[in-house]
């Protein structure tokens, strides 16, 4: 077994479970430290088939899914990973920009984009929104007095996040409308999603949005804005038109079979055809 300690700080070492620190050491020696991010899909793809897990049937078992160690380990993954850090250090600069008051990170999981973000705002009250944190990492955000975690989103806020988020639960559209709900007008959502089949647990039904987001969120209200990192920040321009989205939804689920026969360009065209045929289809 890895001494756990060489490769996890000893303030999330004190809130391990057996069975967590039993998984992480497994996963150190078997990988001989961190695994590469192609082996921490592999390892994310492990539980899931051995739970027997259906995309077409998110039931008891998806739930024991996301709650297996596997998503301790991304969370400390990402906490070292050179890429990931990156990433979220463009967040952050982002978010400086729009001098925000209140933040939600919405499933913001381990809470290190969050506990960057405090750190960079220090009068920005940051909101790392899950029903059940892992206490490390409640305890890693009490070093940051602004960042707490809480349960639901509640009020209003000037900026939300959603990170890898979206491709994971079954009716994702709904999901950005009542979460965007709680955002003022003119306020930005950075949303950074990943509909395509990297890991299992990206549900395949959801694949048509890899070119039909865009155009959802804007017939939604949400207008798109500039590309951060491998995400986009959308503006909410007013009240929300969900039906119109979902028509939206519609025209991407017909377009991307024949798209997806593309050799090339296969985005940009179903992209373009889905903003196209979205702008003639009655609503």
């Amino acid at each position: 077994m890895a001494d756990l300690e060489r490769f996890v700080p000893p303030l999330v070492c004190a809130h391990l479970k057996h069975a967590e620190s039993a998984y992480l050491s497994d996963v150190f020696e078997r990988c001989h430290g961190y695994p590469s991010l192609q082996q921490l899909w592999q390892l994310m793809d492990e539980p899931w088939q051995e739970l027997g897990c259906d995309p077409l049937h998110l039931d008891e078992r998806v739930t024991a899914y996301y709650n297996h160690p596997v998503w301790l380990l991304n969370g400390l993954f990402i906490e070292q990973d050179p890429q990931s850090l990156s990433h979220r250090q463009v967040f952050t600069d982002w978010v400086k920009t729009k001098r925000p008051l209140r933040v939600a990170d919405y499933g913001g999981g381990f809470g290190g984009l969050a506990r960057m973000i405090g750190a960079a705002l220090p009068q920005t009250h940051v909101e790392v929104v899950e029903p059940h944190p892992h206490p490390a990492a409640i305890a890693l955000a009490a070093s940051t007095p602004n960042v707490r975690y809480v349960p639901e989103l509640t009020g209003s806020y000037d900026l939300l996040i959603a990170t890898d988020v979206f491709e994971h639960v079954p009716d994702p559209l709904g999901l950005a409308a009542a979460t965007a709900d709680h955002l003022t007008v003119g306020g930005h959502y950075l949303m950074a999603n990943c509909f395509a089949p990297v890991i299992q647990c990206h549900l395949p039904q959801l694949f048509h949005w890899q070119i039909g987001w865009d155009e959802a969120m804007r017939a939604m209200g949400l207008a798109p804005r500039q590309r951060v990192e491998y995400g986009r920040a959308y503006e909410r321009r007013g009240d929300f038109d969900l039906a119109a989205a979902r028509s939206v939804a519609l025209v991407a689920q017909a377009v991307d079979p024949w798209v997806c026969r593309l050799p090339k360009g296969r985005s940009l065209v179903g992209r373009a055809l889905v903003r196209l045929l979205s702008a003639v289809a009655p609503r």
